[in-house]
């Protein structure tokens, strides 16, 4: 008997949810995340508690109505199951079609999107905001190479600082910028071969890794 009745109890639970809005929220609904990385600096001021703080903050907009999970420059295959879901490729004729959502087909970007050369020129200006050396960024990726972070101990912060201090972990470098490429990818190899990433970056007086972190050493 239970045999027989488990596809009508099924049955009964699709239909019940086939017409449900629990991934619909109320007009103008947004969701905030934020998070932040705080570094203390009592070495300068022992007698005082002050700290470094980076704060990141991220605000989403929640789907309202079920056209706002379709965005056609992204998803052209929408009905099409059977459509990989990937940035579509062109021809001319459909130029006009995707260009007035801002799709690049020349450059198969979204307006939203970035290049890899656009973020690391944003964290260099906000390193010299803070006083260090734009060459601390490049000293940051040669001493990961040369000291990755304990897999015992990963969190999605370790994943962000990961992969953002590891350009040849993507391919989001714009053609217009191989002189990015090779400088941080460089970078990383000369890590990599264990070289000294403080003589080779001599402009940066600061380890920003050693700041968040210690390395330590197995004993064999």
């Amino acid at each position: 008997m239970e045999h027989t009745r488990l596809p009508y109890q099924v049955l009964i639970i699709l239909i019940g949810c086939k017409y449900s809005s629990t991934l619909l929220y109320p007009a103008s609904s947004s969701l905030g995340l934020t998070s932040s990385v705080s570094v203390p600096i009592a070495e300068f001021y022992p007698e005082r508690r002050i700290l470094i703080d980076w704060c990141f903050a991220i605000s989403y907009d929640l789907p309202s109505d079920l056209s706002s999970f379709y965005s056609i420059p992204i998803w052209p295959g929408f009905a099409n199951y059977q459509t990989k879901r990937e940035l579509p490729r062109t021809d001319n004729n459909e130029l006009s079609l995707y260009a007035k959502y801002g799709y690049n087909a020349l450059t198969q970007t979204h307006p939203k999107d970035f290049s890899a050369g656009e973020l690391y020129a944003s964290i260099e200006d906000a390193f010299i905001s803070y006083g260090f050396h734009e060459t601390c960024l490049l000293r940051s990726v040669c001493e990961l190479a040369k000291h990755p972070f304990d897999d015992m101990h990963q969190h999605i912060l370790i994943d962000i600082l990961t992969f953002i201090l590891s350009p040849t972990q993507h391919d989001g470098f714009l053609e217009s910028e191989h002189v990015y490429k090779l400088a941080y990818e460089q970078a990383e190899l000369y890590g990599f071969l264990g070289n000294d990433c403080g003589q080779l970056y001599a402009h940066c007086k600061h380890d920003i890794l050693g700041l968040i972190s210690n390395v330590m050493f197995h004993n064999d």
